[in-house]
């Protein structure tokens, strides 16, 4: 799988290429805070979801079908493991923000950034193989990251994931998958077109996400640097331990591993701003890993495809 890791090296320089436009956009107000959300949002609801549900107007297939089970079960094994880890290496001390560090090494861009980093590494039975971790990850973060960022228990609050865009896209292309129904020509291809902007639309937020935050203060936080390490390297290595030798397919293996080694998830921010926590932290955390996830995510793959 040595063309995998490489494969992931150069749709990781193509990905912050469109990264620094996005930042330069900020930067000359061509792309505005107001402007950034409406992105977001349109990624969030529109685009992302489109691109996991056209993945499954695909013949019917066991083997993408065993695949996909394994993400899950693998994502699954992968948090019930990270949770506590978390708190072994974070702990609660006075004047730290704990629980957002927590949730910022458990939970991973895999959406925003994992699902243009995998469609243009593994094409569309990537997304499919992804949709299995996507479907966990919306779960736990919905219930257990949400807990986590307001601090507070809310059992309702695993309600809320099944009613994300993301999981609904996977169902309804599941329906569509067992059942075998396709959508007519014309009205498929306009929708994968609006599909396609998944990865510059994404990055170019991500980019404008970078420019709005103090990175300079950033890196001037050792903290952030023991988040970033956890998040990147620590975490990720972890993981890819855990899930090398279970009987998953190469690919879905892979896919999980670029899954975890993606930078700290974006919905941290959302949910801290929501629940009036320290967002410019979750901004913070989220612009270094991100940047430095340029770096670490092709090693974790290239060790990972001497493992695996």
């Amino acid at each position: 799988m040595e063309t995998a890791s490489q494969a992931v090296l150069q749709q990781t320089i193509i990905m912050f290429i469109i990264v620094f436009i996005g930042a330069l956009c900020y930067k000359f107000g061509l792309i505005t805070e107001n402007g950034k959300k409406q992105l977001s949002s349109l990624v969030m609801y529109i685009v992302n979801p489109l691109l996991i549900f056209l993945a499954y107007q695909t013949d019917f297939n066991a083997e993408l079908l065993e695949g996909l089970a394994w993400t899950a079960l693998m994502a699954v094994i992968l948090y019930v493991v990270f949770i506590p880890l978390s708190h072994l290496t974070l702990k609660d001390k006075e004047k730290r923000e704990a629980a957002i560090e927590r949730f910022s090494v458990i939970y991973s861009n895999c959406g925003f950034m994992g699902t243009p980093l995998i469609l243009g590494v593994f094409g569309s039975e990537g997304v499919v193989l992804q949709n299995g971790f996507i479907t966990v990850f919306n779960i736990f973060v919905w219930s257990h990251g949400l807990m986590t960022i307001k601090s507070e228990k809310d059992s309702k609050s695993v309600f809320k994931a099944f009613k994300t865009p993301a999981l609904i896209a996977v169902f309804l292309g599941l329906i569509c998958f067992f059942l075998q129904l396709r959508l007519p020509e014309i009205p498929l291809t306009a929708l994968e077109h609006v599909a396609e902007m998944t990865t510059p639309l994404a990055m170019l937020v991500a980019g404008a996400s970078i420019a709005s935050s103090n990175i300079l203060k950033s890196l001037k936080n050792p903290r952030i640097y023991l988040v970033t390490v956890l998040k990147l390297i620590v975490f990720p290595l972890i993981g890819l331990l855990l899930i090398a030798f279970l009987p998953a397919s190469e690919t879905a293996k892979l896919v999980t591993l670029i899954e975890i080694a993606c930078p700290t998830a974006t919905i941290g921010m959302m949910f801290a701003i929501t629940y009036g926590k320290n967002a410019e932290y979750c901004s913070q955390i989220f612009a270094v890993t991100t940047l430095l996830s340029m770096f670490t995510l092709p090693l974790i793959v290239k060790i990972g495809t001497l493992l695996i």
